[in-house]
């Protein structure tokens, strides 16, 4: 689990956060490291390499009123690699 530095709102709903690594799109992104409540999924990544911005689309006004409030959120790390089918 990572951690996201949500910094504000944008003027059509989604909120913007930075982090220190690069995300996969359409990551979930959670208001709490036990992973019970979630927050959204990763619509863009933009910004510099080393420190990019995220732009988070919330699944619900609740969520993202939390978010905002505590000014963090957490996303999953997705492990990376090919998978493997049982196809012969």
């Amino acid at each position: 689990m990572r951690r996201v530095e949500i910094l504000h709102e944008l003027p059509n709903g989604k909120i913007v956060g930075r982090v220190n690594y690069q995300p996969k799109l359409k990551s979930t992104v959670f208001l709490d490291r036990s992973k019970r409540r979630v927050l959204g999924r990763v619509y863009e990544v933009f910004g510099p390499v080393n420190k990019p911005y995220v732009s988070i689309l919330s699944i619900n006004d609740t969520a993202k009123k939390i978010a905002l409030r505590r000014r963090e959120a957490f996303i999953l790390d997705e492990k990376r690699g090919r998978r493997h089918s049982n196809k012969k």
